[in-house]
């Protein structure tokens, strides 16, 4: 992999040119804890690990190597989302400082409400790409991914909007958007422009898969009508 990698920066060729400066190649973790570094990133790497007790190896590693953000991708199955949960457990309980929190895509530091149900379901999403152009190939493929994304200190004030977890519905002067919450539960929300108010009522049909709901308390209709946010007033989504 590391050879491919090498191979792809140098523009596809075999001679030994310098590729991207300040990119560097590593077949061990660094496991000094003198220099951290503010974003650090694992894809599709933890599921490689045979056992739990090497993942939690690995991302004590990882943890102690960052100083902003620990960003963890995995597949967009119930194992990979599994995964994920098993390495937020295992920062969020650590007892060094400074504490972590979770920063993406939950607004919270409680318990995954997807696995709260009868029937235990991942927080995935959705990105398009564009796979290599061969004639069985079709134009844009779907891949589910699922991701954490990990901050050091505490969580900060803005942090705390829903997320989008399901495809935004549009229908006619009502929108349906299913959102996992600040207080670590999953809402399914009604939205009109009469009852939300005319912004978040566009914000919401705006919204996709994956993105966040610009909303704080009390004045959004649910499905089951009881009120639970309101949207707040110029922000962005």
């Amino acid at each position: 992999m590391h050879q491919l990698a090498g191979f792809l920066m140098r523009g596809g060729s075999d001679a030994e040119t310098e590729h991207s400066r300040g990119v560097y190649f590593r077949h061990f973790l660094p496991v000094s804890p003198k220099v951290k570094f503010d974003l650090v990133v694992s894809a599709y790497s933890l599921s490689e690990l045979p056992t739990c007790a090497d993942r939690c190896r690995v991302l004590e590693t990882l943890w102690r190597k960052t100083q902003g953000f620990l960003v963890l991708i995995e597949n967009g199955t119930r194992d990979g989302h599994q995964i994920l949960m098993e390495a937020r457990n295992l920062v969020l309980k650590a007892d060094e400082e400074p504490l972590g929190h979770v920063f993406a895509p939950c607004s919270h530091d409680l318990a995954c409400p997807k696995l709260a149900g009868s029937v235990p379901q991942p927080c995935n999403f959705s990105q398009a790409y564009h796979p290599l152009p061969f004639s069985w190939n079709p134009g844009v493929k779907q891949e589910l991914f699922s991701y954490l994304v990990l901050g050091r200190g505490a969580r900060t004030e803005g942090e705390d909007w829903p997320r989008v977890i399901r495809p935004v519905l549009c229908r006619p002067r009502h929108v349906h958007a299913h959102l996992c919450c600040p207080d670590g539960t999953l809402q399914h929300l009604v939205l009109t422009a009469r009852k939300s108010g005319r912004d978040c009522y566009r914000w919401a049909r705006n919204c996709s898969w994956g993105d966040r709901l610009p909303t704080s308390s009390s004045e959004v209709t649910a499905a089951d009508g009881s009120q639970i946010a309101s949207c707040v007033s110029g922000a962005e989504p």
